[in-house]
């Protein structure tokens, strides 16, 4: 595998196959970690939020809180 930059080397200095696949992969990975980011993020604030007292259970008016609270951080434009 070349590191040389990904350029030439090629019939007309195109950039390789390899090269493409890869940039996608990486931009993949990174857009997954940037939706486990937010949605650690966001399950943290809607916790604190919607759970005052741990309990062995969730109430409906938690699981009711906990899914308004989820639905307005989508609906957020980042």
């Amino acid at each position: 595998m070349s590191y040389g930059g990904g350029y030439g080397g090629g019939a007309g200095g195109a950039p390789k196959q390899d090269d493409h696949a890869i940039m996608e992969q990486v931009k993949s990975q990174l857009q997954m970690q940037m939706v486990q980011e937010f949605y650690q993020t966001v399950r943290d604030k809607c916790f604190k939020v919607c759970f005052s007292s741990p309990g062995s259970s969730f109430s409906s008016s938690d699981q009711k809180c906990l899914s308004r609270c989820m639905d307005r951080y989508q609906d957020y434009p980042r």
